[in-house]
């Protein structure tokens, strides 16, 4: 059972608190805490009954409680102690409304399928090349395990930082993320040949599930990514339907392995940071397509790249339109790569509001292909918001970092707009203010959160730091270059930013 906690959600059955979406980091007695109270809502328990629950026959002392109270108070927002109470002489007293249940179809899904992460497999660092064709074999992976619709996959971005970690540290962090099945790869060899040991344990007993070797050439990786995502999904769930296994088994991204590296270090560069990495993106993605003119998601990438390097919105009509020619191509090359009716989509959001409708369209149709795509859950509730439907959209933006906890800082963007629509200005403040770096737009969006908190100290703040990287930047620009659809809300952040002094408060 999942519990709505003032702004936290305490998910009991897989020991995990959130807030904004976030995992909290939380000790384990505040969290057998706040789990016992949050079992006996409404009920006053006494120190005593306390004690005896959550620490169970070690002798601690009151001291103990009172801090683990503490705790648990900061880690749900609860500084006012509205919600965990002090009840004099008794004990404490968790208020909690009859409606802070939250049994969401994506959490009930996700409880009721295994997750599994699929972490980066361990190749020789001096094999640069091995190590990139390795790296994306096991996003190639994790792609396909998500079409699996009975498994539920850690997004990549996720499962590669959870990698850093190791021994009983990863495994905690793991179970912390709500991963049930941990998959990892060890490779030998070299140049033409490889041999590759997988491994699938359980998170928690360290039990191995199941385990195989591979032998293969360097030409055969692809039908190496099927086979292994294909026997991970049937060590998992028994009773895989034929029909989706079939899907899981889709035409590699290309025939040609040279060509699959230059997207592969397309792709990466393009996640990076830095002086020119977008355009160096753009050349490996034209010597993919140069390669074999065949490889659709080449062609979606390089439409991204496009977009990227011309500015996103502000890119030319005619970036944005070769852009969207070029997703299209991609989509006529491979229709069933979910990826390809992804990135169409966005290179359609970025030409306005008119595109609406398509956006949607192929959004949809990269959830159908891929339901566990957690980029494409976060974009798809990011699309439902500016449209409207801030509820909707934040269903799936959450359903969205349960998939990608590690996530983008992107996803703080998108998640700050979503909680702006639906007027939830302290929840849309914590999340622009994790942004490592903002523009003036979203300081400006800042800045309407604060004041509508009545913080205007922090409110006039966020307007100086956006005046000073656009000094010109107006209201009505602000107003006329957001992507919310309804007038309404369009409105109320041209009447947050009046109130916030944007265009006096320089």
């Amino acid at each position: 059972m999942a519990l709505q906690i003032g702004s936290a959600i305490l998910d009991i059955e897989r020991g995990t608190l959130r807030r904004n979406g976030e995992i909290v980091s939380i000790r384990p007695k505040t969290l057998e805490l706040l789990t016992y109270l949050a079992r006996n809502p409404g009920r006053v328990l006494s120190k005593v009954e306390l004690l005896e629950a959550v620490w169970r026959g070690i002798i601690v002392s009151e001291d103990s409680l009172t801090q683990s109270v503490r705790d648990a108070r900061k880690s749900i927002g609860d500084e006012a102690q509205v919600l965990i109470r002090t009840v004099p002489r008794r004990g404490y007293l968790l208020q909690v409304p009859e409606t802070g249940a939250v049994p969401t179809p994506y959490a009930e899904a996700l409880r009721a399928e295994p997750m599994v992460a699929v972490l980066p497999f361990r190749v020789d660092a001096s094999n640069t090349v091995g190590k990139a064709l390795f790296d994306g074999a096991v996003e190639e992976i994790t792609n396909a395990l998500s079409c699996f619709k009975t498994v539920a996959v850690l997004a990549r971005y996720s499962a590669f930082a959870l990698a850093q970690n190791s021994g009983a540290e990863l495994r905690a962090t793991a179970q912390g993320l709500g991963v049930d099945y941990i998959a990892e790869g060890y490779v030998e060899g070299g140049g033409a040949d490889y041999t590759a040991r997988i491994e699938l344990s359980e998170t928690t007993s360290g039990r191995r599930a199941w385990g195989q070797s591979f032998s293969f050439t360097k030409g055969e990786i692809f039908a190496f990514q099927t086979l292994v995502a294909q026997r991970i999904a049937t060590a998992l769930v028994a009773n895989i339907e034929n029909a989706v296994m079939r899907r899981g088994s889709v035409a590699p991204l290309t025939a040609n392995v040279d060509a699959y590296l230059h997207f592969l270090r397309g792709k990466e560069l393009l996640r990076s940071y830095g002086e020119g990495v977008n355009e160096a993106a753009r050349d490996h993605f034209l010597k993919a397509i140069e390669l074999d003119p065949t490889a659709g998601l080449a062609h979606a990438y390089l439409a991204l790249a496009d977009v990227i390097i011309g500015g996103y919105a502000d890119a030319p009509r005619a970036v944005l339109d070769q852009a969207r020619d070029r997703a299209l191509h991609a989509i006529a090359l491979t229709p069933d790569e979910a990826r390809c009716h992804r990135m169409l989509a966005l290179t359609l959001l970025y030409r306005g509001r008119d595109e609406y409708d398509s956006v949607e369209e192929h959004f949809t149709r990269a959830l159908d292909l891929n339901p566990y795509d957690a980029d494409a859950l976060a974009q798809t509730g990011y699309l439902r918001a500016l449209r409207g439907d801030a509820k909707a959209g934040l269903d799936l933006l959450d359903k969205a970092v349960l998939l990608n906890p590690i996530h983008p800082t992107w996803y703080y963007h998108d998640r700050g707009e979503a909680l702006l629509i639906a007027g939830r200005h302290r929840d849309a403040a914590a999340s622009f203010a994790c942004l490592p770096r903002k523009s003036a737009w979203q300081w400006a969006r800042l800045a309407v959160c604060y004041a509508a908190t009545g913080d205007g100290d922090k409110a006039l703040a966020c307007v100086r730091h956006g005046h000073a990287l656009v000094p010109d930047l107006t209201i009505a620009q602000i107003v006329d270059e957001c992507r919310m659809e309804r007038a309404e809300d369009r409105e109320q952040l041209r009447q947050g930013l009046l109130v916030a002094g944007w265009d006096t408060g320089i």
